[in-house]
């Protein structure tokens, strides 16, 4: 085991002891994950596990954190970098790696957290393009009231930055970004591309929205295809909707879910 491997499970041990109950359902959600999505193969998880640690993109987006960081602070305003953690990213990289899409559309990438895991798992598989939509919200900028949904979490780009500025560059030619908000620019987007294979909802968090896009990217998945969405304890659009479509849900975190069509 390597210093780094070593530092990396010591820690993990030491959060694990703080709050032992995060700990048992971490657990019990890779357990699922695994025996549901990966048709219980162990193996699949951890080499695509592997593949993250090698690609060197762990690394790349701490270093990029702190450059946002510095910058949300400079503005004196309360911004996030992303609300998904590295463990939800994870697993966002294993479905796109089995599931291998051709046509994958996100709402939502402000600096591109969740997106840059979408993006290594299609150069990975070698194949596909991600169609993302976003309406960008600077840190130290001024908006017309009403301009944002004022939720919980709120994710902000620097100063001067366009959304998904987190991108590396070698990871950009698999990826389409269209500005905007969904509601109006999911409908003629869909239209153009027909067929998804997968779909992610990580944009404005209200019940009106989630239950828009849901609506609206459900019926255009092929069967099989995926659809994932974030924030899905916000409201009771996701749990409502997996209902009427008669679906289980499968959590990728506490506040994290999809369901396969």
């Amino acid at each position: 085991m390597s210093a780094v491997d070593l530092r990396r499970t010591l820690y993990r041990a030491a959060r694990h002891a703080r709050n032992p109950r995060r700990f048992v359902d971490a657990r019990r959600i890779r357990a699922e994950f695994v025996q549901r999505f990966l048709h219980g193969d162990r193996g699949a998880l951890a080499r695509y596990e592997q593949e993250l640690r090698e690609s060197g993109l762990r690394e790349h987006l701490l270093e990029r954190g702190r450059e946002h960081k510095e910058a949300v602070e400079r503005s004196g305003e309360r911004f996030s970098l992303g609300a998904i953690g590295y463990a939800e990213a994870t697993y966002l990289y294993a479905i796109v790696r089995a599931l291998r899409p051709r046509v994958a559309v996100e709402t939502g990438v402000a600096n591109g957290f969740s997106t840059v895991f979408l993006l290594q798992a299609l150069q990975a598989n070698g194949d596909g393009h991600l169609h993302s939509i976003d309406l960008p919200r600077e840190v130290g900028r001024a908006y017309d009231p009403g301009t944002f949904y004022e939720g919980e979490g709120r994710a902000g780009i620097p100063p001067g930055s366009e959304p998904g500025w987190l991108i590396p560059t070698k990871l950009r030619e698999r990826w389409t970004l269209v500005l905007g908000r969904s509601q109006d620019e999911l409908p003629p987007l869909l239209e153009r591309l027909g067929t998804l294979d997968f779909f992610m909802h990580d944009s404005e968090h209200s019940f009106e929205c989630m239950w828009f896009e849901f609506t609206t990217a459900w019926p255009r998945l092929r069967d099989g295809g995926v659809l994932v969405s974030d924030d899905v304890i916000s409201t009771e659009a996701f749990g409502r909707f997996a209902e009427e479509e008669s679906r289980r849900p499968l959590r990728l975190a506490r506040g994290m879910a999809f369901l396969t069509k």
